[in-house]
């Protein structure tokens, strides 16, 4: 969405609070009526980013962050196009974050061309942290939103837990969905829901509706292997894989199962269960366009986790891209 002729990229509201602006993912007719953990977790910018091309010579956003989800503290990052240039260290104290143009803009621009690559070096990408409430509290500067042919002409949808949500990546872009979009040159659209992916028919109600995606990733289970019974998860993936294959009858949608945790090395078999049940859904529905993932094929290195034997590493987000992207090449690309 555009405010102050800045893309809010990936962001489908904007609140005026009185500590500054605050970010959703989700519009807020369908979050109040999600879980507490999706509630909170839509306002936290995961894959959020402010693109625009500058027309004043500089501009300067301020924020900071506010109570606190799951981190205080968080990392920004810098693009020009897919130019890395630097990151501001986000916390409760604002954090004043001044953009120009680098003097070599000329040459990344050539540099863009010259590689077919989908980012212009023009358009100013500030990469939200994604585990904080975000509050922008100051833009300052004159703005115009890229052109359609400045950025990535494709996109995907990725739903899931915290591990789609990014998890504890350290940066933002180095979610598993962030890397996905950097190998295959596309944006990606990240609905990851820490701990409150459960599926509702309001959430696949509205990523069905949604038009502006070529194909989607849809992380199953293991938010709701603790607190659900096994028929329960059968009855929402039933409704959310019906759901949005009725509405995207001609788009790939692929579902993956739970990536691998502690109760595959602690010999229980609910998870088990829950993986059966995503795989022969999609079976059922015999379509080539619709197609079933193992976790197991995105996250085949156990160095890949952390200590809680849920989370991946910067390490396991790494592979999990890599490993990802892989598969989809087969299909979209």
């Amino acid at each position: 969405m555009l405010y102050r002729n800045i893309e809010f990229y990936n962001v489908e509201e904007i609140f005026e609070r009185e500590n500054g602006l605050q970010l959703s993912r989700i519009p807020e007719r369908v979050r109040v009526k999600l879980n507490d953990n999706a509630k909170t977790r839509a306002i936290m910018p995961a894959g959020c980013e402010l693109r625009f091309r500058l027309k004043s010579q500089k501009a300067k956003i301020v924020m900071k962050t506010d109570t606190e989800v799951v981190w205080r503290n968080g990392i920004c990052e810098i693009y020009f196009g897919d130019f890395f240039e630097r990151w501001y260290f986000v916390s409760e104290n604002p954090s004043i974050i001044e953009i120009q143009y680098p003097q070599n803009l000329e040459k990344l621009k050539e540099l863009k061309k010259e590689k077919g690559l989908k980012f212009d070096p023009e358009v100013v990408r500030i990469i939200l942290p994604h585990l904080v409430d975000l509050r922008i509290l100051e833009i300052e500067g004159e703005f115009n939103p890229p052109e359609k042919n400045q950025v990535p002409d494709k996109k995907f949808i990725a739903y899931g837990s915290s591990i789609t949500h990014g998890g504890f990546s350290i940066v933002p872009s180095y979610t598993y969905v962030s890397k996905t979009a950097y190998i295959l040159g596309m944006d990606a659209i990240n609905l990851g829901l820490g701990g409150g992916a459960h599926l509702e028919k309001e959430i696949a109600d509205y990523i069905a509706e949604r038009d502006d995606w070529e194909f989607g990733v849809f992380e199953l289970g293991v938010n709701m292997v603790g607190g659900f019974e096994v028929d329960q998860f059968e009855k929402r993936v039933d409704y959310f894989v019906e759901k949005i294959v009725k509405e995207n009858p001609e788009k790939y949608l692929f579902f993956i199962d739970i990536f691998p945790f502690y109760m595959d090395f602690d010999n229980q078999e609910k998870q088990k269960k829950f993986r059966e049940i995503v795989k022969n859904k999609v079976k059922q529905i015999k379509k080539k366009n619709v197609i079933h993932i193992s976790g197991f094929k995105i996250l085949k290195d156990v160095r890949g986790l952390m200590t809680d034997r849920v989370h991946p590493s910067s390490q396991g987000f790494e592979e999990m891209g890599y490993n990802l992207a892989s598969i989809l090449k087969k299909y979209v690309v």
